[in-house]
């Protein structure tokens, strides 16, 4: 068995528990009570999208290396491209997000989307075999960052300021 299964297994354990927190925020936060704003709505999906996506991602490549046990190169292949996929997909939203001024200042979303842009196009890389002594530290580092990125929004959740009842 391979290592870095429990890595992937700790991986997805701190996403889902970054999860399950942001419902007792909404459910002891006034978001329960009314619509989103635009600013809280973005966060609200990069966030779910890094923390399910690096739940799955982990839990597959996981799968994968017990499946694939006589060759790992090939399940850490797969696993970079959906790895790349996802960062692709969600670095170009956040770019969507902040182009129409939905994720904050587009300085600060300039710096996490280029991180995740290029964090797809090297685990694409690693996919197609051209990385084949990194695919193992490319995948685990776009997961890493995936996680990061989970964090990120978990915390630009809790201090976003809270509205007024008037809303």
């Amino acid at each position: 068995m391979s290592p870095y299964i429990s890595l992937l297994l700790t991986f997805a354990q701190i996403a889902a528990t970054l999860t399950g927190f942001t419902g007792v925020v909404f459910v002891l936060g006034d978001r329960s009570q009314g619509r989103l704003n635009a600013q809280d709505s973005s966060a609200l999906f990069h966030f779910l999208f890094s923390a399910l996506s690096t739940i799955f991602v982990s839990l597959l490549a996981a799968l994968l290396l017990l499946l694939l046990a006589a060759d790992e190169h090939t399940a850490w292949r797969i696993a970079n491209g959906l790895s790349g996929f996802i960062h692709l997909f969600g670095a170009g939203r956040l770019m969507l997000d902040a182009w129409r001024q939905e994720a904050g200042s587009l300085l600060r979303a300039s710096v996490p989307s280029t991180i995740g842009l290029v964090t797809g196009g090297i685990s694409f890389a690693a996919a197609l075999g051209q990385l084949p002594r990194a695919e193992i530290l490319v995948f685990m580092l776009a997961t890493l960052w995936a996680l990061a990125i989970t964090v990120i929004s978990f915390v630009s959740l809790l201090m976003a300021p809270r509205r007024s009842g008037g809303r």
